[in-house]
């Protein structure tokens, strides 16, 4: 069977974008039982025991930032993602940048 050019490019943007989606923070909270929250700024952050730190890896290609979490013992996933909502500033400095000339 030949594949035409077209159809490449097809089969690499759709992978692509399966992968994409597959390496989202809700994707791997829904994957493994565990709960998406915000934090304070509005990032997307997620909470893991020690046992859950032990059995689970991090998807291949994202720039988490996992951190032990010295209030429970375990850890927790900064994920770099922000919750944005039309019209609500995710950051205070992007806040602060907007009253800025």
């Amino acid at each position: 069977m030949k594949v035409t050019k077209r159809q490449l490019r097809r089969i690499i943007q759709e992978a692509i974008g399966t992968q994409l989606r597959t390496n989202a923070p809700e994707a791997f909270a829904d994957q493994n039982g565990l709960q998406l929250e915000f934090d304070n700024e509005g990032q997307k952050i997620i909470y893991l025991d020690n046992e859950q730190a032990d059995r689970l890896d991090m998807p291949p290609g994202v720039n988490w930032d996992p951190q032990r979490d010295l209030a429970t013992d375990g850890w927790i996933i900064y994920t770099g993602e922000y919750h944005e909502e039309a019209g609500v500033w995710s950051d205070e400095r992007d806040y602060e940048a907007g009253f800025k000339s």
